[in-house]
């Protein structure tokens, strides 16, 4: 069993859990393929990790994921793989519907996984533990998980957020492309109270240096999800640039690394409670 030693804030769920009456449910899983990271580390938190026989890229996280066959990425899928294998189902994201009308044709199951934001992730738990055998548990999880997002929520305050979710890490700040009013990052924003400096709905839109600037946000988050050879305090130094925002000014850009930044899964509790820790 993989044990996930980052979510201490599950332990809540753990506990709602282990008090309900025991529930028998039929292990239907059978043989899985997960589309993306976010719904793969959802399968692993459901228990059904050892059944998933192949991933698309990027599936770092839990650390048995890294073993499991690469099958097929963003767009693509090896076919060959899969009617060979001939999984059981295939979990797919909303943006990979021409994998599942191919999939159709060759008459393998294929279930869509919304992931995209915040109650999108909480009903990804219902959705895949259905088709796996587990939808009384996914469902006590559900419920559990959204009490402790409902616990996070703060007054709204105003403070005016930049997300930066991707850049040239290691140098200085010439452009990021950032988050826009949508999304689970934009989401959690908002449960702590702030606002987003965007206010587009595109969901990555690339932000100059000049355009940073005229924000002037009150808090920057640099979402960093590999380090590389860099550190903190020198992806920091990155931001020197902007020492005439409120944000630099204040001490207020924060730098949040791990492959958990960026995924809508599990391990967003995690992100939550590191943006409290820094006291946002």
């Amino acid at each position: 069993m993989i044990k996930y030693a980052q979510f201490t804030v599950i332990i809540l769920v753990l506990i709602l859990i282990s008090c309900t009456a025991p529930v028998i449910e039929r292990n239907k899983s059978g043989k899985i393929i997960g589309m993306s990271p976010g719904i793969v580390e959802t399968l692993f938190f459901l228990g059904a990790g050892d059944d998933i026989i192949g991933t698309s890229g990027h599936c770092s996280y839990p650390e048995a994921a890294k073993k499991i066959p690469v099958v097929g990425g963003i767009s693509e899928l090896n076919y060959e793989f899969v009617l060979t294998a001939k999984p059981d189902v295939v979990f797919l994201m909303p943006s990979q519907d021409h994998i599942a009308q191919k999939l159709d044709k060759f008459r393998i199951k294929s279930v869509t996984v919304p992931q995209e934001n915040l109650k999108d992730i909480l009903n990804s738990f219902v959705v895949i533990g259905i088709e796996i055998g587990k939808e009384k548990r996914a469902s006590v999880i559900k419920d559990s998980l959204e009490l402790v997002l409902n616990s996070y929520r703060k007054p709204v305050d105003r403070l005016k957020v930049l997300i930066s979710v991707g850049r040239e890490y290691g140098s200085r700040v010439s452009y990021i492309y950032s988050n826009g009013r949508n999304g689970f990052l934009n989401d959690i924003i908002t449960l702590l109270g702030h606002e987003n400096v965007l206010e587009t709905s595109i969901p990555y839109p690339k932000i100059s240096t000049e355009a940073i600037m005229a924000l002037n946000p009150d808090i920057i988050l640099d979402m960093v999800p590999d380090m590389g050879k860099n550190n903190p305090s020198g992806l920091l130094e990155d931001w020197g640039f902007f020492k005439n925002t409120e944000a630099w000014k204040n001490e207020r850009i924060y730098i949040i690394c791990g492959s958990h930044t960026t995924v809508p899964g599990p391990r967003i509790f995690d992100l939550i409670k590191q943006l409290k820790e820094k006291g946002l």
